[in-house]
């Protein structure tokens, strides 16, 4: 088929996308992936893009953009897509701000549905960011770019090994040590995107690439915020979760039942699969220039085509898996989950302190989020167990002539458990305070000057002390001026 270009709508360091027509007048995009190495690496490369399209072409969802067809083009590779011109999730969140909530969820569903798809399959897309969450005319959103996607039917070592694939700021944390993605990194990856829609920041935060991808190799994402609507914030929270294990599938994370894992008819040979170093600098800089390609996509429901007339047809193995019943640690066989858990432990934000695991994690966290103004008297909880909480004080100056003014923060903890209470000024810690069993304990801070003004904010901060802990609320209180 001919296709006549109109303009160029996208450029990055794999080449470019032009917006063009068919011989039917239909708008397509033509992503051109610029091949460059010897002969025995660009033939490599051909191999790989080639299998995995022939992989492709077996995906049909709505939700996903299924390529049309592969065209040799010199030492190139045209690849031929739908035009959908609703721009991509980044432009969008840039243009207009992190979407509603209610946005949020239902973008959710619509990518959860087409990861369970493709993971149905056997596909693992391993590069899921915002550029890659495209719109059509109606504002419903597709999964795009399934250019570095794998399948576990594919033939092994067409795909290149010791590399991190994928982009830092929204990548799984044992993509970045190098190890092999799997649908759990994909989940994690969707987690990541879906937060950046509720937020407008990923779960490393901002910073340079390297930077980003040193604290995804870590696990260090930031707190989901508790601004968030609660079930909101408990889906990505556990999709967000360090360890691959406890992260729900595709399908469990849309509400559905498990059963989303790819199947494995292949093995591929991993070695090394703690490849720290490899953060030096095998980073894959062409995935990084995806996104400013991810601006085009396509799908229009039938086989896609190979190398102009070359029609290649692939027929769906069938895989029969046998299962035997085992008890979770909360969840007996053949029964649901208990409340707040996915059967083998805590879903993310809770936890259990009763040691019941029929009750399941019963403790569940408070609505307040980090930095909240700390305005006279609150109270809220340390949940889960790990869970720190910090306040803002603005204290104000009452011009005290005899230098007698005092700020006062009371801290009581729940009965049972002792939790501590720390006023800082920056870095500098003017206070510390441990309040045990019910006992209230004061952080007592005295006028630092009795001549200038001594208004100021203050940072305030309760933790749990020892090993104990309660799902009950602590009381933090505040009164006084300098």
């Amino acid at each position: 088929m001919a296709y006549e270009i109109i303009r160029r709508i996208g450029r990055g360091g794999m080449g470019v996308v032009d917006l063009a027509q068919d011989d039917q007048g239909q708008e397509v995009a033509l992503k051109r992936l610029s091949l460059h190495g010897t002969p025995e690496e660009l033939a490599k490369a051909r191999q790989r893009i080639r299998r995995e399209a022939e992989v492709l072409q077996q995906l049909h969802h709505p939700g996903v953009v299924q390529l049309r067809e592969v065209i040799d083009e010199d030492d190139d590779l045209i690849l031929v897509m739908d035009f959908l011109p609703g721009g991509n999730l980044a432009q969008r969140v840039a243009e207009q701000g992190p979407l509603p909530p209610d946005q949020v969820e239902r973008l959710a569903d619509h990518l959860l549905d087409a990861l369970a798809a493709a993971h149905r399959q056997g596909i693992v897309h391993r590069d899921i960011k915002p550029a890659n969450v495209l719109f059509d005319a109606e504002g419903d959103p597709h999964l795009a770019d399934f250019g570095v996607a794998v399948h576990r039917d594919a033939t092994p070592g067409l795909t290149a090994t010791e590399m991190v694939v994928g982009t830092p700021g929204f990548m799984a944390p044992e993509q970045a040590r190098g190890e092999e993605a799997t649908a759990a990194s994909d989940v994690f990856c969707l987690g990541a995107t879906l937060l950046f829609a509720a937020t407008g920041a990923g779960p490393f935060g901002a910073g340079d690439p390297r930077v980003l991808l040193l604290r995804a190799a870590a696990g260090r994402t930031e707190k989901v915020p508790k601004t968030l609507p609660p079930d909101l914030r408990r889906r990505i929270e556990a999709m967000l979760a360090k360890d691959p294990a406890s992260r729900p599938s595709a399908a469990q994370a849309r509400g559905g039942t498990d059963g989303t894992h790819p199947r494995t008819i292949v093995q591929r040979a991993v070695a090394g699969r703690n490849r720290w170093g490899v953060l030096g600098g095998v980073l894959l800089v062409l995935l990084l220039a995806a996104g400013a390609l991810a601006v085009a996509s396509g799908g229009d429901g039938n086989q896609g085509r190979l190398s102009g007339d070359a029609r290649t047809t692939t027929t769906a193995r069938p895989t029969t898996t046998t299962t035997t019943c085992v008890d979770l640690p909360f969840q007996p066989c053949g029964e649901e989950p208990a409340p707040n858990t996915d059967g083998r432990v805590c879903l993310p934000g809770f936890a259990d302190y009763d040691d019941d695991p029929a009750t399941g994690c019963e403790a569940a966290p408070d609505d307040l989020p980090d930095d909240s103004l700390l305005d006279g008297r609150v109270k809220a909880n340390l949940v889960p167990t790990d869970d720190v909480d910090t306040y803002l004080l603005e204290v104000g100056d009452g011009i005290q002539l005899l230098c007698n003014g005092e700020l006062r923060v009371t801290l009581t903890a729940p009965p049972g458990v002792s939790q501590r209470v720390t006023v800082s000024d920056g870095d500098e810690v003017l206070g510390t305070k441990a309040s045990s069993d019910g006992d209230p304990a004061s952080v007592v801070i005295g006028d630092p000057d009795c001549i200038f003004d001594d208004s100021t904010t203050l940072r305030v901060r309760v933790e749990s002390v020892g090993s104990d802990r309660s799902p009950e609320d602590y009381v933090l209180e505040a009164s006084g001026s300098f």
